[in-house]
C-alpha cells in the first residue's frame, strides 16, 4: 500500500511539474505553458523555474488562494500581500506573466505555514 501511495505521489508530482505545449492562435504558434496546481495543502510544484515573459497558469482548488508576498512575509509564514503583486482568489484559475528576473514568493492564506511556494524567474 505504501509503495502505491509513493508511486501515485511521484506520478502526480511529475505531471504537475511538466511544461505543456499549447497552440495559442490561428497561426499555430506554439508557447510553453507552466502550470501551478494544488494538491492537499501544497502547491505543485513548490518551486517553478521559468524565464521572464513566460506564461504561468494557476489552477487552484476551491479552498485555496495564492497571494504574492515578500520574502520576509514568506519566511515568517505571513500572508501580507505585496502592493501590485499577483493574487488569485479561492478556486480561481488565471495567468501570471513575470516581467522581472527575480524570485516571486506566494502563499495560500488559510493553509500557512505548510502551503507556500516560489517562482524563480531567470
Amino acid at each position: 500500500m505504501k509503495s502505491i501511495i509513493n508511486f501515485l505521489f511521484v506520478l502526480l508530482l511529475t505531471i504537475s511539474c511538466t511544461k505543456e505545449v499549447v497552440n495559442t492562435n490561428e497561426n499555430n504558434t506554439t508557447q510553453i505553458q507552466n502550470t501551478i496546481s494544488t494538491w492537499a495543502h501544497t502547491f505543485q510544484p513548490s518551486i517553478l523555474y521559468c524565464n521572464v515573459g513566460d506564461t504561468i497558469y494557476f489552477d487552484l482548488g476551491g479552498s485555496h488562494n495564492a497571494i504574492e508576498v515578500s520574502q520576509s512575509s514568506y519566511d515568517a509564514n505571513e500572508s501580507t500581500p505585496i502592493v501590485n503583486g499577483f493574487q488569485f482568489n479561492y478556486g480561481e484559475s488565471g495567468f501570471f506573466v513575470p516581467l522581472e528576473a527575480k524570485t516571486y514568493y506566494y502563499v495560500c492564506e488559510p493553509h500557512l505555514p505548510e502551503m507556500k511556494a516560489k517562482i524563480i524567474v531567470e
